[in-house]
């Protein structure tokens, strides 16, 4: 007879749905102001209600859900990204600084195959977010700091959930990728000091589109 496998305990359902909502809040897959029911993400993620209340309890704790008579998806500002993003350009650059020590040849691969795609002018936007997310998400893993990796997902919110659009520009695009190959190049080298520093200058030159789109000075 076939052993029955293993129960999924509350806490790892909790960790499944928290990851699940967090990742469709992130990408905008849930927009801000969007409303979350509790038994129709249960019904979603096939779980009980249980897990999803412990779950979006961590969301409001992380500021992306707000409750509202409810729970709904929380609209930041434009000075509240940029905070973030102020925050974020530390993480960044420490995770750089650690993982130019810590990294593999296999993940300096896919970085390297990353960019190739990402400079690709035939790709969408949506497309190019995903790819640059996926890009930052290894060199945090290379880091191997829980703690970093903890303040990388704490600090991680997208500007394209803005209610007004931020657009790059060819040459914003162009910047982009020459920090990308920068990056991938102190990183290779074992530089940890080229790598926080262009690390860092990659986030500010995002908050500066940012700031540019929104009219803040």
């Amino acid at each position: 007879m076939t052993t029955p496998p293993t129960p999924i305990r509350s806490a790892d359902r909790a960790d499944v749905v928290h990851d699940r909502l967090r990742e469709a809040i992130l990408s905008a897959e849930l927009r801000p102001n969007h409303r979350l029911v509790e038994k129709e993400i249960a019904d979603w993620l096939e779980v009980s209600r249980t897990p999803v209340r412990e779950a979006l309890f961590r969301l409001v704790q992380e500021g992306l859900v707000v409750q509202r008579k409810g729970w709904v998806v929380r609209d930041h500002t434009p000075v509240e990204i940029l905070e973030i993003m102020e925050a974020r350009s530390g993480v960044e650059a420490h995770a750089a600084f650690l993982a130019a020590q810590r990294i593999t040849e296999p993940a300096l691969r896919q970085l390297d195959e990353l960019i190739e795609t990402m400079e690709d002018d035939s790709i969408s936007r949506l497309k190019l977010n995903e790819l640059n997310n996926a890009f930052h998400d290894i060199i945090t893993d290379a880091a191997t700091n829980a703690v970093v990796a903890q303040l990388h997902r704490r600090t991680k919110i997208n500007y394209w959930n803005l209610n007004q659009p931020v657009v790059f520009t060819p040459s914003d695009d162009e910047i982009v990728n020459t920090q990308h190959r920068q990056l991938v190049a102190a990183l290779r080298a074992g530089d940890g000091d080229t790598a926080a520093r262009v690390a860092r200058e990659h986030v500010e030159n995002t908050a500066r589109i940012i700031k540019a789109a929104l009219g803040i000075r």
